[in-house]
């Protein structure tokens, strides 16, 4: 079962290897390069960049609430409204909850877009 989930994810992945993308969130890129590899680590999806810099960097993105592929991009959906299913009881209780350290990816939408 665990072996099917991780092969459905890297099935999203394949046609974007050894090609340059874009992580972008809010139409600001937060991360380019060629992706060479992924991985899936506990709650985290970790690629492998060739950075325009040189050299070789991980980027650890923490698993979506969401997960679609589209034509030229893949779209990681963070979305609140994702993760308790458009119930707006647990929706305002989500938003309602402070916690202690802001992250980029919360209540995003980020595209790994193929450039």
């Amino acid at each position: 079962m665990i072996i099917k989930f991780i092969e459905e994810i890297e099935d999203n992945f394949k046609e974007f290897f050894l090609s340059d993308v874009n992580f972008v969130i809010n139409e600001k890129v937060i991360k380019k390069g060629k992706l060479i590899n992924m991985s899936i680590k506990d709650f985290f999806i970790i690629f492998q960049l060739q950075v325009p810099k040189g050299g070789i960097r991980n980027f650890d993105v923490p698993y979506p609430y969401g997960l679609k592929k589209k034509t030229d991009h893949v779209l990681f959906d963070y979305k609140l409204n994702t993760l308790v299913h458009h119930d707006m009881v647990n929706f305002v209780k989500a938003k309602n909850f402070k916690s202690k350290k802001n992250s980029k990816f919360y209540d995003v939408h980020m595209k790994m877009v193929k450039v």
